[in-house]
């Protein structure tokens, strides 16, 4: 991904870093060590060992006395070469490193890494932390030159990553399948924190606000660590990224901060920034909002609708105001106007209220073509001309981030519906959103559970990762590299929409359930919070459902039904029925343990 070089000087962790960043202390990021899963010897002096999975660290090796004054040569990749061997060629942005150690040190020795930035990439990578060794994303390891036996303690891997409470979070159900996308998009959201904040891979190793917030819901679905997106959306305050939507994102990473946390320090702190990433200088009035045109506006920012541009669905780009676009703007007005409520300004919470309003009104009354039954690419407030393309993401933005009124939102999903994983694995995580917001949990089920190339399990059939890619497959990004966790929405998709638990107030005080499960007849999720452990656990007879829910201490569940009315519910606690809800009884619990059953 190309971007516009930025040179700053930037305070963080204490630290002045010109041009780059400065990782977390190097006591916020720890070394884990692990034996191999496999090790094998394979030639006379040849050997080769699988850990199972990508991460990012460096192989430490205690070998026996060798024979002879040698050098033991080490090759570490993320590619496999049939059967047993280390891909030395893999391509694009694949990573191999060869390295050289003594065969008979004294001590444990491990292989002398490299890494740079690409020749475009001036600044704004992230830097080590201090006392952490350079590091590269390897699952396999080929030793040659070894003239004795090994044994998996002689050979170890060192990852580095922010610690994760064990046992924290969890995800199973009835289907191999999910359970398999989840356990994938886990452990990319785990392995690619290494550098004490979110990235965007180790081709550029520098955060973006897109890639920021798949991670930071994916984290927060695995652990109740809140730092880490706190402290990479402190380096969006000093250096947004280049694409127009990525910097309109700012406001909704600080609003599920504060939303997941409880914690306002950072909305206190970054007020006049955060409204600033608004840009509400680019509305008009008439409520567009006119995005940044390639080659026509500022040199240092493009509208970008998604990555890489063959996954746009054919979108006309051309357009001064962009569907895709105008939905993250009209989301960041949206909800810096409940961060000036939270601040008590209310004279601001007012104005930004009647900019929202204005645009979904605007939206809605130019860009909706009820003939088709979606909405259109874009339009030219100057000349009046109205795009006649319909792409999904002029559909699945709007739907997701709240532009669609409640009346359009089945004949918009409708639409999306019969496109199928037309986008990037980026846009991936808004159109589950969308799908699962319309109600429509088969067909994001069908997405989630894919085969096609647009899909997570082709993601890892086609190439054999352990990590989301960049992109669906290399076919549709020739550099891609293996190791991009912008690619793992199903890590915070299947907690949040799926089995459906969601904030609806600040820390968890008040939380949603309303689970989704689609086909699946079993599903079980532990999900945790700054007051303890959400856990809901889903089981099917039939066409009937049961449920089995725990509610943290402090808060209060709403748990939307299966049914209308007539349920049974019985728990440890207070509970009464709030409303009926799309054909689904709402119920409030409080803190305690659950049992929710058809009569």
């Amino acid at each position: 991904m190309k971007i516009q070089a930025v040179v700053c000087l930037v305070a963080f962790g204490g630290i002045l870093a010109t041009g780059n960043l400065q990782a977390l202390p190097s006591n916020e990021v720890k070394p884990i060590r692990e034996q191999p899963v496999k090790l094998i010897k394979t030639s006379r002096n040849t050997w080769f060992a699988d850990f199972g999975n990508a991460t990012f660290g460096n192989v430490e090796l205690a070998l026996p006395r060798q024979t002879g004054e040698g050098k033991v040569i080490v090759h570490l990749g993320e590619d496999l070469s049939p059967p047993d061997a280390v891909n030395r060629n893999p391509g694009g942005t694949v990573r191999y490193q060869r390295g050289e150690v003594s065969a008979n040190a004294d001590k444990p020795v491990s292989p002398t890494l490299k890494w740079a930035p690409p020749g475009w990439l001036k600044s704004g990578w992230v830097d080590l932390p201090k006392g952490m060794p350079q590091v590269m994303p390897f699952r396999y390891v080929e030793l040659e030159g070894v003239t004795e036996n090994l044994t998996p303690q002689n050979v170890t891997r060192v990852t580095w990553m922010v610690p994760f409470t064990p046992d924290a979070s969890g995800f199973a159900s009835s289907s191999p399948t999910l359970d398999g996308v989840w356990k994938l998009s886990e452990h990319t959201i785990k392995a690619t924190t290494f550098l004490g904040v979110y990235i965007d891979g180790d081709r550029e190793r520098r955060p973006y606000e897109a890639d920021a917030l798949i991670n930071q819901l994916g984290h927060y679905c695995l652990d109740a660590n809140y730092e880490t997106a706190r402290i990479t959306n402190e380096w969006f305050m000093k250096t947004p990224t280049w694409p127009t939507e990525w910097r309109l994102q700012t406001p909704i990473l600080a609003w599920h901060d504060f939303l997941w946390s409880g914690n306002d320090s950072f909305l206190k702190s970054n007020y006049n920034t955060l409204v600033e990433r608004a840009m509400i200088e680019r509305r008009g009035d008439d409520g567009w909002f006119r995005g940044f045109q390639k080659g026509k506006d500022d040199k240092e920012i493009d509208d970008i609708v998604d990555w890489p541009a063959v996954e746009r669905d054919g979108y006309e780009m051309q357009w001064p105001v962009k569907s895709a676009v105008l939905a993250f703007h009209f989301r960041a007005v949206v909800l810096l106007e409940k961060i000036a409520r939270q601040l008590g300004k209310t004279s601001d919470a007012e104005k930004f209220a009647a900019m929202a309003a204005q645009t979904q009104k605007a939206f809605n009354e130019k860009l909706w073509d009820e003939t088709r039954g979606c909405y259109v690419d874009g339009l030219d407030p100057a000349t009046g001309s109205v795009s006649t393309h319909a792409s999904s993401h002029a559909n699945f933005f709007p739907l997701s981030l709240g532009l669609v009124p409640a009346d359009r939102v089945a004949r918009t999903a409708a639409f999306l519906k019969g496109r199928g994983m037309t986008c990037s694995v980026y846009g991936a995580q808004f159109l589950l959103e969308a799908l699962y917001d319309a109600g429509e949990a088969d067909a994001a089920f069908a997405l989630l559970d894919s085969t096609e190339k647009r899909s997570w399990r082709n993601m890892v059939a086609k190439t054999g990762t352990t990590l989301t890619l960049e992109a669906w497959e290399p076919s549709l990004k020739p550099n891609l590299d293996w190791n991009h966790p912008w690619g793992a929405a199903p890590a915070n998709i299947i907690p949040r929409k799926l089995m459906g638990v969601e904030p609806l107030e600040p820390g968890f005080k008040r939380f949603q359930i309303k689970p989704q499960p689609g086909p699946l007849t079993e599903a079980k999720l532990k999900l945790p919070t700054p007051a303890g452990s959400v856990i809901v656990k889903l089981s099917r007879d039939g066409n009937k459902w049961n449920a089995s829910v725990t509610v943290p201490k402090g808060t209060v569940a709403e748990f939307h039904s299966f049914q209308a009315k007539g349920a049974n519910v019985v728990g440890s606690g207070q509970f009464r029925s709030a409303r009926v809800e799309n054909g689904r009884e709402v119920f409030l619990l409080s803190s305690g343990n659950w049992e929710i059953r058809p009569q």
